[in-house]
């Protein structure tokens, strides 16, 4: 897979530039370059990166290790957590009930999940996407909790009856357990176990065969190991169990897969162009000021490119035990670039370098209002 893929990243960089297959071929070395710098410099075991362009996946690769013990290096298919990329997954499957009228966005969650304890305010749907809900983050050691939830509902009692932070949609505070409710709506509205509705209804439609809940005990081929530094050396991570988050922060992916869902949306496989549009469209808080977040996306309307032009971005980041994960968009330009390392790292300075040698050749002007 990564040879045609390469193979593809030099003939799109050819065509992009008006180049000849030697030129594209250099540049595409240059890249190569850069991420493995940028790779030791950072202390990075392992990473894997997937570029989109035209709409086309045309470059993944791995760089250094999934697992340092066996010597097995990071591919475009290596497997990782992906941390709160899982958000914005779980979010497009929310949004085909949204779309097929079978879930309102705004009308009390205990709508759909009645055993919710009735809060001061109600909260809903739309609040838990955004970010507005009220309940709270993480807490204490709840971020390395190691046990093992055999449903969604158990989860629900780390927080349940804990009070509001505010008003629903007044305020913004991230949340990676209203992300818990998120899920919860799914399998109560579609009938389906979590996985198999995103399974069938999501990861399948988009070809992403290497996404799912994480989980210890099946064999899973080609997942990385999980690191931290200490000093110049790493250690493996402690164990920690998912399953208390699975829709906030508990997905593993490749990075293949990352680029895939940004296909699916692209093609038509996962969601009408309208419901897409309501899903990146940032939401405003019920005092009319807007915030950067929309629907399971942050939403950032004009980011200064490389090449002199601005564009919508859609993106969202992780950071996991051990993992760390990027994922850029950029709709309107069909471009997209996703990055996952198995150790924290400054993933945004490694996609930057890598957005300027796409989107500004060496030897080329930015563009200019014709050009864009």
């Amino acid at each position: 897979m990564e040879t045609m893929v390469r193979t593809a990243f030099v003939w799109a960089l050819a065509f992009l530039l008006g180049a000849p297959d030697v030129t594209a071929q250099s540049r595409m070395d240059g890249l190569r370059e850069l991420v493995e710098a940028e790779r030791r410099a950072q202390k990075i075991p392992g990473l894997s990166i997937a570029l989109v362009v035209e709409d086309q996946l045309v470059w993944s690769e791995g760089f250094g290790f999934a697992d340092i013990e066996s010597g097995s290096r990071a591919t475009g298919a290596t497997v990782y957590r992906i941390g709160s990329i899982s958000k914005p997954i779980v979010a497009t499957g929310l949004m085909q009930l949204v779309e097929q009228d079978r879930v309102d966005l705004d009308v009390d969650i205990r709508t759909y999940l009645p055993e919710w304890p009735e809060k001061r305010w109600p909260i809903t749907t739309r609040h838990l996407l955004t970010h507005t809900s009220g309940i709270r983050h993480y807490g204490g050691t709840e971020f390395l909790s190691r046990e093992l939830y055999t449903d969604l509902v158990a989860p629900l009692e780390v927080f349940k009856d804990d009070p509001l932070l505010f008003e629903p949609g007044t305020k913004f505070s991230y949340s990676t357990y209203g992300f818990n409710l998120v899920a919860n709506i799914i399998e109560r509205v579609s009938g389906q176990r979590i996985e198999e509705y995103m399974r069938t209804h999501v990861f399948e439609p988009a070809w992403m065969n290497d996404t799912g809940l994480e989980s210890w005990g099946r064999i899973q081929k080609g997942r990385s190991r999980w690191y931290a530094r200490v000093g110049d050396d790493f250690v493996n991570t402690p164990y920690v169990d998912l399953s208390n988050k699975y829709a906030g922060g508990g997905l593993t992916a490749t990075v293949e897969d990352l680029a895939r869902l940004h296909l699916g949306y692209a093609r038509g496989r996962l969601l009408k162009p309208a419901t897409i549009e309501q899903m990146t469209t940032r939401q405003q808080l019920s005092n009319g000021s807007t915030h950067d977040w929309a629907l399971g996306w942050r939403v950032d309307p004009a980011i200064p490119l490389p090449d002199g032009s601005t564009a919508r971005r859609v993106s969202h980041s992780g950071g996991s035990i051990g993992a760390t994960s990027l994922f850029w968009r950029f709709p309107e330009r069909g471009l997209a670039l996703a990055l996952v390392t198995n150790v924290s790292s400054d993933r945004g300075k490694i996609l930057q370098g890598v957005l300027t040698r796409v989107l500004k050749p060496e030897g080329r002007e930015p563009a200019g209002e014709g050009d864009r």
